[in-house]
């Protein structure tokens, strides 16, 4: 069994990530599919940027993010100021996340855990990659996931 990284040592590889995606351009993402994407956001205590790097996944059309914990900081920073952004290479799209329950999020759960390949951060959901939708739906209040609507009045986000 892989062990979790510390506080650290996760704060170490996610600087480097937000690095990497910043500089490489950015992978597609389609229907079903999953790609890194650094997601900014006001700190909910100082307001200053914060950027992490996160898989993006698209479900009917939508994109959403998903934590296995409601108590990520950049899930508790969404909450408090629903105003982001996706980076990725020269990419930049403006965002405003919206909370949701229910079918939408169980499948973008599913899909989540479906594309990921990481063994540690998929141990760190209540729930397996398998897991039939009831099993999901069971554990949605200790999960977070946000579809990310634009920002633009009938744009695609994009500054």
């Amino acid at each position: 069994m892989a062990e979790q990284p510390t506080a650290q040592d996760a704060r170490a590889v996610n600087a480097r990530m937000v690095e990497r995606l910043l500089a490489e351009p950015p992978r597609p993402l389609a229907q079903g599919g999953y790609a890194l994407r650094v997601l900014e956001t006001r700190g909910r205590r100082t307001g200053g940027l914060r950027r992490t790097p996160l898989g993006v996944v698209e479900v009917a059309g939508q994109r959403y993010l998903v934590s296995p914990n409601v108590r990520r900081d950049w899930v508790l920073n969404l909450c408090a100021q629903p105003e982001c952004a996706l980076l990725a290479g020269d990419e930049r799209e403006r965002r405003r996340a919206v909370r949701v329950d229910g079918a939408d999020a169980v499948a973008a759960v599913r899909t989540y855990l479906a594309a990921l390949q990481i063994p540690w951060a998929l141990q760190a959901f209540p729930v397996s990659a398998d897991a039939p939708q009831e099993d999901v739906a069971a554990h949605m209040d200790e999960m977070a996931v946000f579809r990310l609507d634009s920002s633009e009045p009938g744009g695609r986000g994009e500054d």
